[in-house]
């Protein structure tokens, strides 16, 4: 695995410069694996500060990144 390998099939992603957000699709019976998915945008987009993965269309795990005095302080998956 990669340093930002999703950890499963993976349909599409798209990032959303204006709001720094992250989206990645997968199909149905998949979750991501949050350490590489937040590698992944990090690297693409230093200042994500929220990820929003989707199984099947449906809503699935958010990754939302909590700071203090803007400093990146940890991700949370809700």
């Amino acid at each position: 695995m990669s340093d930002y390998d999703f950890g499963c099939a993976v349909l599409s992603i798209r990032y959303d410069f204006e709001k720094n957000t992250g989206h990645v699709h997968m199909p149905v019976g998949n979750c991501t694996d949050m350490e590489g998915t937040i590698k992944f945008f990090k690297l693409i987009a230093p200042h994500v500060g929220h990820i929003i993965t989707w199984c099947d269309g449906e809503l699935d795990t958010q990754y939302v990144l909590h700071t203090d005095n803007h400093v990146e302080y940890k991700w949370i998956a809700i």
